[in-house]
């Protein structure tokens, strides 16, 4: 809406020089030029405002006390005005009618006005797009990797066809657009929030405003925000700091013992699950196959697990035996011993196990860890 160009000048006033290229301005193009061009001279630094008067008294604030040095400028009026609601910058179609613009520059104790005229037409009568029930389901989020509220869903409602922008700031300067979608028509929407910053790091705990954007095809934008809370968020970690497997011969049909500690190094809690330690496998079994699958892998759960070296057959199950770290949540700092035991009851003469620490459908956090050859007797 702005253009400007500035020069020296030497005049007393703060104002001069003020000539409307054309006093009618018709946004469809139609008999009138859709845009318009205001040009003055500052003649020493002032403050600058410009407002539009209609009929019924209304006024619109183009420009308010903003400071100008000397210089020629112009302004160009195209229909829209800025204004703020709910502490944020909306844009909006002027009605169509006849204006009485005026133009002040103020500098100290002296100041300079200028009036005139414009008519405007061919603006929009549509009104600008709305955006109602913004929500956040859950307000409060942890993204800690545990698959418990690490994200939140963000709902909201536009009622005319715009193209919406979704974006998120807060902490330390924090702002990331999150979404943007052109053309969308009126509807409701939503947009999954996973809480974690540019680098994909969890975001500092504290409360965010995310901003729901909608700029129609005239030019006008609303915008309307509101907030939600990270807390407990986190990268976690855990660290295994000793792998005992035993022993390194056996007859067929009898167990081998590990013995696992680990402890979360992290920042947040972790969470596991069934089965803890003391549990025992048979070599025929999977974790997804004991308890009627009732301890299947469950998303951003962590577990101990052994694997072989010959299961690389189609459909294998990798780390097939896996055991909890004895209750759900393991805190910051805190350690755990696990006891596991797998009856090995496979028609082979040797087996290569080794271990690893997986969070479930996360990643492989550890892989072959403590790698050693079972022998197999009859």
């Amino acid at each position: 809406m702005l253009a400007l160009a500035a020069c020296a000048s030497g005049d007393s006033v703060p104002l001069s020089g003020i000539a409307l290229d054309n006093p009618a301005l018709a946004v469809d193009g139609l008999g009138a030029p859709k845009a318009v061009n205001l040009s003055y001279r500052i003649n020493e630094t002032s403050k600058v405002s410009l407002t539009l008067e209609g009929s019924g008294n209304t006024r619109y604030i183009i420009r308010q006390d903003e400071t100008r040095p000397p210089g020629s400028y112009t302004t160009t009026l195209n229909g829209l005005f800025d204004l703020e609601e709910n502490g944020l910058p909306q844009r909006r179609l002027l009605p169509n009618g006849t204006y009485r613009y005026v133009l002040l520059a103020t500098s100290g104790n002296k100041s300079s006005s200028e009036q005139g005229q414009l008519s405007l037409s061919g603006n929009s009568t549509e009104g600008a797009p709305e955006i109602s029930n913004l929500s956040a389901y859950p307000s409060v989020i942890s993204p800690n990797f545990d698959a418990l509220d690490d994200v939140t869903t963000l709902n909201w409602r536009t009622s005319r066809p715009a193209t919406v922008t979704v974006s998120i700031s807060g902490q330390g300067g924090f702002n990331k657009t999150l979404k943007t979608i052109k053309n969308q028509p009126a509807q409701e929407d939503q947009l999954v929030f996973d809480g974690r910053d540019l680098k994909g790091d969890p975001l500092p705990d504290g409360i965010y405003t995310y901003t729901i954007t909608a700029a129609d095809a005239y030019g006008q934008v609303t915008r309307r925000s509101s907030t939600l809370e990270v807390k407990g968020g986190g990268k976690p970690n855990v660290t295994v700091t000793s792998v005992e497997i035993g022993p390194e011969e056996i007859i067929s049909g009898n167990e081998v013992t590990l013995h696992i500690k680990v402890k979360n190094t992290g920042k947040v809690p972790v969470r596991s699950q069934y089965p803890y330690s003391g549990f025992s496998y048979s070599s025929r079994e999977v974790y997804s196959s004991i308890e009627n699958g009732k301890y299947d892998e469950k998303a951003g759960f962590w577990r101990i697990g052994v694997d072989f070296e010959a299961n690389n057959s189609a459909g294998a199950v990798r780390y097939p035996w896996r055991w909890g770290f004895g209750k759900e949540f393991l805190l910051p700092g805190e350690e755990a011993e696990i006891t596991g035991k797998i009856r090995i009851d496979r028609n082979e003469q040797r087996i290569v196990l080794y271990v690893g620490l997986i969070q479930e459908k996360i990643a492989l956090r550890a892989d072959r860890l403590k790698v050693i050859q079972v022998k197999i007797s009859y």
